[in-house]
C-alpha cells in the first residue's frame, strides 16, 4: 500500500530541493569571479538514499544547504560548466517531480468524481 501523505511529503521535499539547488547555482554562477567565494550545494539525494537504508520515510528527508570548502583557502572553487550542468538537472528533476504530482492529483481526483 501506498503511504500518501509520505509521498506527498517526499514529492514535496523533492522539488524543495531543486529550487533550493538552483538558488545556489545561480548564487554560485554570479559569484564565480569574487576572489575567495566558496561555492554552495544542496544535500539531498544522498540524506534520501541514507534514510532508505536505514528504514525511515522519504518523506522524511528534507534538503540541506551547505558551503563546499574545498579547495586552497582563498580560492574560488565555482567552476562555471559544473554549476549549468547542476542548473540542467535540477530542471529535469524539477520537471519530473511535478508530473509526478500532477498525476497523482489527477488519480484523486478521478477517484472524487467517481471517472
Amino acid at each position: 500500500m501506498i503511504d500518501f501523505n509520505s509521498d506527498t511529503a517526499f514529492t514535496q521535499h523533492a522539488l524543495d530541493a531543486m529550487t533550493e539547488r538552483t538558488r545556489a547555482a545561480i548564487k554560485n554562477i554570479a559569484n564565480q569571479n569574487v576572489e575567495g567565494f566558496k561555492r554552495y550545494e544542496v544535500r539531498f539525494e544522498d540524506l534520501l538514499r541514507e534514510a532508505v537504508q536505514e528504514g525511515r520515510s522519504e518523506g522524511s528527508v528534507e534538503p540541506v544547504l551547505r558551503r563546499d570548502e574545498s579547495g586552497p583557502p582563498g580560492q574560488n572553487n565555482v567552476v562555471l560548466m559544473e554549476e549549468l550542468a547542476v542548473l540542467g538537472k535540477a530542471q529535469i528533476m524539477h520537471d519530473y517531480m511535478l508530473r509526478r504530482a500532477a498525476g497523482y492529483f489527477s488519480h484523486i481526483k478521478r477517484a472524487i468524481n467517481g471517472r
